[in-house]
């Protein structure tokens, strides 16, 4: 005999798979998963997303609902309402002098974002960005690595939200964020490593969140400046160069 889930434990896991619908709609409209895409596999997604199979297939059943995926027989769930060219696409980058020229376009949007929302910040803004850290403090304290990069998305884009500017919102959702590559991770990092720059990164999110609280424009800033500049080194640091034969 099946046990039927308690009342609360049936609520949880509709909160846990409206969390999961949200990330994967946020996810198919930057086109990480464009149109014809495969979707991972339900175990795969299960672990990224830190929760079990049937909040994951209750989050798909969702997004069926509305045409975004399908389900089709021998090849899992395809995206058929996702992206297949933004309006606004971010050049390839190449080259190193690609690299550093996408950084600095992202330091010059996101210093001028948060220092908005230093200045405009609402309680309940102030609310999301205190959430979007929690769940990545519970995320490293449970060794959960691979939902970090997630939280860390929620808790950028909790800051171009407290600009109340839709233009602010928008641009950071299309901007590439390299840092947040699991095969640089991996290459670049042991486990010991990785945690410890996760680590790194969170705790220069709770100084930004604290400015902004602060509603310091100026230490905001410069805050924000001095994160994604520490990104930008970590990934440069690990590109490879290859050597000049003459």
């Amino acid at each position: 005999m099946v046990a039927t889930p308690s009342p609360a434990a049936e609520l949880g896991r509709r909160k846990l798979a409206d969390v999961v619908y949200k990330q994967l709609s946020r996810l198919i409209a930057r086109g990480e998963f464009p149109r014809d895409c495969k979707l991972p596999p339900e175990g795969d997604l299960a672990q990224r997303f830190g929760v079990s199979r049937p909040v994951i297939r209750a989050a798909l059943a969702r997004l069926r609902d509305e045409g975004v995926v399908r389900s089709q027989r021998g090849s899992g769930t395809v995206v058929v309402a996702g992206t297949i060219a933004p309006a606004v696409v971010f050049p390839v980058i190449q080259s190193i002098a690609d690299l550093l020229r996408s950084y600095e376009f992202r330091i010059t949007v996101e210093v001028a974002t948060v220092s908005i929302a230093a200045e405009r910040r609402s309680a309940s803004d102030i609310a999301d960005m205190r959430n979007a850290l929690l769940d990545a403090e519970n995320a490293m304290a449970n060794q959960q690595y691979h939902r970090i990069p997630d939280w860390n998305f929620r808790f950028h884009r909790a800051v171009a939200m407290a600009t109340h500017n839709k233009f602010y919102v928008a641009t950071l959702e299309l901007i590439p964020d390299l840092l947040n590559v699991d095969h640089l991770d991996n290459l670049a990092f042991d486990g010991t490593g990785r945690s410890e720059r996760m680590r790194r990164v969170h705790d220069e999110h709770v100084s930004i969140c604290d400015a902004i609280c602060d509603s310091d424009a100026a230490l905001a800033a410069s805050r924000m400046r001095a994160h994604i500049q520490a990104g930008r080194d970590v990934v440069l640091e690990q590109q490879e160069i290859t050597p000049w034969r003459g």
